[in-house]
């Protein structure tokens, strides 16, 4: 069995946009990066759904960083995500990683909170109604 500190995976944002994911397992590292300015780019362009979008890359992008450096059968990642309003309308977004384990072994997660804010484009009706879209949300799957 794994000693738990030596799995570990780490988020964090760079100033340039992109946001980097590293899973380390003892010696071995490997390091992904989400080009997050390229992937909105391509949303608007494709009329593509960004935040859904974001979190599909996400998903992926942990699955192939512990890939890289740890062999398993099968990822469990489980997050919470709050919105201040339905996707298509929300000006902050949080996404919270509780959980990721591969064959049962966890992995330490450093960087567990994503908050994604832009501008809030809502009119007054929409802000002060918004409570009833507010989105939050947990998803428990298997990458």
């Amino acid at each position: 069995m794994i000693e738990m500190s030596q799995l570990s995976l780490r988020i964090t944002a760079e100033k340039n946009g992109n946001i980097l994911i590293a899973a380390k397992n003892r010696g071995k590292v490997s390091i992904e990066t989400i080009e997050f300015k390229l992937l909105m780019a391509h949303c608007w362009w494709e009329d593509l759904p960004a935040v859904d979008t974001f979190l599909n890359v996400l998903e992926a992008t942990i699955k192939k960083t512990i890939n890289d450096v740890y062999s398993q059968n099968g990822i469990i990642l489980d997050y919470n995500y709050i919105a201040n309003d339905i996707f298509a309308d929300a000006s902050m977004i949080e996404i919270q990683i509780n959980e990721l384990e591969a064959n049962g072994e966890e992995f330490e997660v450093f960087g567990r909170f994503i908050t994604l804010e832009g501008a809030d484009l809502r009119g007054f009706f929409r802000k002060i109604s918004a409570f009833r879209r507010k989105l939050d949300e947990n998803v428990r799957i298997e990458l």
